[in-house]
């Protein structure tokens, strides 16, 4: 019910009470009447429509979101660059701010028991295919680590393996997104694909673990150029405690309580989620508040992740730059949105994809459904997390997308393009979507 049909109903509601006092004959009980309506029944009244206006707007808050708001960067920050005032991205995990810190009694407890201790991450500059090469080979690097009490110098094997630790994150992020009821998009995280860890796998005799040690040195030799040490992967998302303001209101079901949490302090043109909690029913955010229904009745603190949402200011400096998962929408796109139609044409998905303006990168050339992939796949899903139970991969059709090279970093096209990729896959279920560089 909008403003105007609620006005319109209290003049409606007026009028048959006017008429009603004009039919009593008597002047006496005209008085009691109109007082009676006038103290009671249009008090009752303007009080119910006020009720019901504002679970209108509660209603169409929590149905109605600014998807903009929502938008997920990610980067990779050489550790001398790294700025922690900067006013957009942080450290995906805080422990890489400290650098490299080494006890050899845990690294000999790690390769005794579990076979393997990660010494350091690095990210691999490398294609995907290649990089899918050098994983399955695992090549043997020589590391040295120094010590001192006593000094010495032990040569350690080392191996290069996976680093998935990033991308778990990407996947609870997911589950944040799906329980504070926002819809799902694919974020770019191109470089989180190419983090690893130099992983010591064998140690020389001789070590007791009481070893202080002071340097490490790992010998890189052909692959020198394909690694980056000493990078820190960020994103634009920071992890908040707050507490809730006042007592916690009993909702009209008596069941469940409505905690508000101030964001005046944080900024109010970001975007929050609110950890998971078996006993939270509803999130929505109006103003500077964070409104959470619950069924606990105690005040408490709030684990909320703040999506940062700002420009980038002249100052700032990325020897990589940033992927964001915003698009520029088109008018015909939004008009489509609103009325829930789907692309349906080639050149629809040619705007579609465009839009996200990484020609730079990779250019949209064509799409075409096979019954079978050409050749080796070239490209991987950035949503693996997002199980689909009902469709039968292997039986389905391929819908393939062909893009050529762009300008920029030739090592991460591919990545960029599984990025395009799984994005067209979440708008076309019922294809097994991939996509290939010509």
């Amino acid at each position: 019910m909008g403003r105007w049909q609620q006005e319109s109903g209290m003049e409606t509601m007026k009028e048959m009470i006017q008429k009603e006092i004009q039919s009593i004959a008597g002047l006496e009980e005209r008085v009691v009447f109109k007082e009676l309506m006038e103290g009671v029944f249009l008090s009752l009244y303007e009080t119910n429509l006020n009720m019901y206006g504002e679970l209108e707007r509660r209603v169409r808050e929590e149905l109605d979101y600014d998807k903009n708001r929502y938008r997920i960067k990610t980067g990779i920050i050489e550790r001398e660059f790294f700025d922690a005032s900067h006013h957009l991205l942080f450290p995906m995990e805080e422990e890489d701010l400290t650098g490299n810190l080494y006890d050899m009694k845990e690294i000999l407890r790690a390769v005794t028991e579990e076979g393997a201790f990660p010494l350091m991450k690095v990210m691999l500059r490398c294609d995907f295919l290649e990089m899918q090469r050098l994983l399955g080979a695992q090549p043997v690097f020589e590391g040295v680590i120094e010590t001192e009490e006593p000094e010495g110098e032990w040569k350690v094997e080392v191996r290069l393996r996976e680093n998935r630790r990033y991308l778990e994150k990407i996947g609870y992020l997911y589950l944040l997104f799906t329980r504070n009821g926002i819809p799902w998009e694919t974020v770019n995280a191109s470089y989180l694909y190419k983090m690893a860890d130099m992983t010591v796998t064998g140690l020389p005799e001789g070590l007791t673990g009481r070893e202080k040690i002071k340097r490490v040195v790992i010998q890189f030799g052909e692959y020198s150029k394909l690694i980056q040490k000493d990078v820190i992967p960020v994103w634009n998302i920071r992890k908040l405690e707050l507490e809730s303001v006042g007592f916690p209101t009993p909702c009209e079901d008596h069941r469940n309580f409505e905690h508000n949490i101030s964001l005046r302090q944080h900024g109010m043109n970001h975007a929050y989620l609110v950890e998971d909690d078996r006993n939270i029913h509803s999130i929505s955010q109006s103003g500077d508040k964070l409104r959470i229904v619950c069924g606990m009745g105690e005040a408490r603190k709030w684990s909320v992740y703040q999506i940062r949402s700002s420009e980038e200011q002249k100052i700032d400096r990325y020897t990589y730059p940033i992927m964001g998962n915003g698009r520029a929408d088109s008018f015909a796109e939004k008009y489509q949105r609103k009325w829930n139609q789907h692309i349906r044409t080639k050149t629809e998905l040619q705007h579609y994809i465009r839009g996200y303006g990484l020609e730079e990168y990779i250019g949209y050339q064509d799409c075409r459904i096979e019954d079978c992939f050409p050749g080796q796949r070239e490209t991987y899903s950035m949503n693996p997390f997002v199980q689909d139970e009902i469709r039968d991969r292997a039986a389905q059709k391929k819908l393939v997308l062909y893009f050529r090279r762009g300008q920029r970093l030739e090592w991460l096209q591919r990545d960029v393009l599984s990025f395009l990729v799984s994005e067209v896959q979440r708008i076309y279920p019922e294809y097994d979507c991939g996509g290939v560089l010509v």
